[in-house]
């Protein structure tokens, strides 16, 4: 019986990316509706499933980690705006999206010379904690990006190093947010494909009472093509 990387047509070694890339080929050429075989796309569907512990998007829909739905509340009905502002409000936190920009120098968003030669999509959030007790801000490690091709991308800590140097008025870390207490803060994307542009955002926020009951809220902005083109400039702090 071939492994899941043998399916794809990969060596074990094999880095996430390389199995992204390879199924977006595979998914192409034997998807059931381009005419392949459906028992084929299956083997490759369960195969990329199997190693990157993502559900496999079918064409433009998007991949999620498997458990990422699980036990969350979705405030995402409730969203204001077309840009150059979205907010989301839920029961933790009041977020808005303030800007999404496809293709960040980094080094510019820091004070004096840093080395930084690389671009990225990064996402600035205004927070305003809307709970009655404090809440852990978890910028990278909580926040997804879902690119037009219906991959997951985590945020990356590539600037945890310089956010010293970012503008005073901005957080690049997590934080503790007290009640009625509000943050702009901005999350850098893992490096997409040339060709993908960000879709969603989502962000995922747990709290925990002091009865040990533990709340989760997903915030979803899914960023349409007029909304994408207010929010692709950066805020006025970085100019």
């Amino acid at each position: 019986m071939e492994s899941h990387y043998e399916t794809l047509g990969l060596s074990p070694d094999a880095s996430r990316d390389e199995i992204r890339r390879a199924y977006r080929v595979l998914l192409k050429r034997h998807h059931p509706d381009q005419g392949g075989s459906r028992a084929r796309f299956l083997r490759i569907k369960r195969a990329y499933e199997a190693l990157t512990g993502e559900q496999a998007p079918e064409a433009d829909g998007g991949a999620v980690p498997q458990s990422a739905t699980a036990q969350t509340y979705d405030p995402s009905a409730r969203i204001d705006g077309v840009g150059p502002e979205l907010t989301v409000r839920g029961d933790l936190l009041s977020l808005s999206l303030v800007g999404l920009v496809q293709d960040v120098p980094l080094a510019d968003l820091l004070d004096g010379r840093a080395r930084i030669g690389t671009h990225r999509p990064v996402a600035f959030f205004t927070v305003h904690n809307t709970a009655p007790r404090a809440v852990q801000w978890r910028g990278r490690a909580a926040t997804s990006f879902v690119g037009t091709d219906g991959f997951l991308y985590q945020g990356s800590n590539i600037l945890r190093p310089h956010a010293h140097k970012l503008a005073p008025t901005w957080s690049g870390t997590d934080l503790e947010l007290r009640p009625d207490r509000a943050v702009n803060t901005l999350v850098v994307a893992q490096e997409l494909p040339d060709d993908v542009e960000v879709a969603k955002v989502i962000y995922a926020q747990s709290s925990t009472d002091d009865a040990g009951n533990t709340q989760t809220e997903r915030y979803l902005f899914d960023v349409r093509p007029r909304a994408r083109e207010a929010l692709d400039e950066l805020p006025a702090d970085f100019d």
